[in-house]
């Protein structure tokens, strides 16, 4: 990539993520097709858990983190981290069962397949449950199964009766014989990913996330393009290890996901906040302003507008 002369020097920058997961795409989109080389950037992604993740970004030794609901969790509970921007508004997730299980509401009783406790897949299936008359810690029993692979793994061998995973997942599942119970991106808006930063590097490096931000928003418009599908499938072939026509059958379902602006509305993550709150995950009110930052996002939005890549 051919760097614009007045990029001189180049920053490392460190980014946290969590799972093998469609809210890492716009990163790796970005990085990919150059958007963060071409901002004087080079990109490492590292697995990590969110938790972990959070705690990096405040010790500096990740510069952003992408479980944005941890990250809002632990601002909210007084960590000095924040949001920049929401790189995923709805939960890309659908529950799947085994065959003998062919309702949500014949989940009464039985075990539910997640990927780990505590985080926002945790929260939302918790959140799922209730508006579906299940208490997730009465009535069903959820059970930590891991990746999509384990916990298609977990549901063959009886170990539980269903599982929640991401897209492109369900249509692995699908080929292994199990059923689609339902999408919660239907029925739910949730931020679930995007880029957290510390309260120090917002105020000490605005220029490093101003750019950081701008790239990644060009991620999500390069995802988001229709005439970019053949290459955004083989990016998804390639991190998800699935099929070309897999691939291509997830791929509407997935730039669902990702918010043209990289903002969300207010009451989102108001909503977020609440769903923690009942689930006991954070105890107090805070305001908007001590979670988020959107100030980075929002110009750049309007530096990009009709600058598309």
């Amino acid at each position: 990539v051919c760097l614009p002369w007045w990029v001189a020097a180049v920053d490392n920058i460190r980014i946290a993520y969590p799972s093998t997961s469609f809210t890492t795409m716009p990163m790796l989109a970005a990085s990919k097709f150059g958007f963060y080389q071409q901002e004087g950037l080079r990109p490492e992604l590292i697995l990590m858990r969110p938790n972990i993740s959070v705690a990096a970004v405040v010790t500096g030794q990740v510069e952003f983190a992408t479980a944005h609901g941890s990250i809002v969790r632990a601002a909210a509970q007084g960590m000095p981290v924040k949001s920049l921007m929401v790189v995923a508004d709805r939960p890309a997730y659908y529950l799947v069962a085994k065959p003998s299980v062919n309702s949500v509401s014949a989940l009464r009783g039985r075990s539910v397949g997640i990927a780990s406790l505590g985080g926002s897949v945790h929260l939302m299936t918790k959140e799922f449950m209730s508006r579906n008359n299940l208490d997730a810690d009465k009535n069903v029993a959820l059970v930590v199964t891991g990746d999509h692979n384990t916990s298609i793994q977990a549901m063959q061998n009886g170990h539980v009766d269903a599982a929640v995973i991401s897209v492109p997942w369900q249509t692995v599942a699908e080929k292994a014989g199990l059923l689609k119970l339902a999408y919660f991106g239907d029925v739910m808006r949730l931020p679930m990913a995007g880029l957290g930063a510390s309260d120090e590097n917002i105020a000490k490096k605005p220029d490093l996330l101003r750019r950081a931000v701008r790239a990644t928003l060009r991620g999500i418009d390069f995802l988001r393009d229709a005439k970019n599908k053949k290459e955004v499938a083989g990016i998804m072939v390639e991190w998800f290890k699935i099929r070309m026509e897999q691939a291509e059958e997830a791929y509407g379902q997935m730039v669902e996901a990702y918010p043209p602006n990289g903002v969300v509305a207010d009451e989102v993550i108001e909503k977020d906040l609440e769903i923690a709150r009942q689930t006991g995950a954070i105890k107090n009110r805070v305001a908007l302003s001590r979670v988020v930052d959107f100030q980075f996002v929002k110009e750049a939005r309007n530096e990009l507008s009709g600058k598309k890549p």
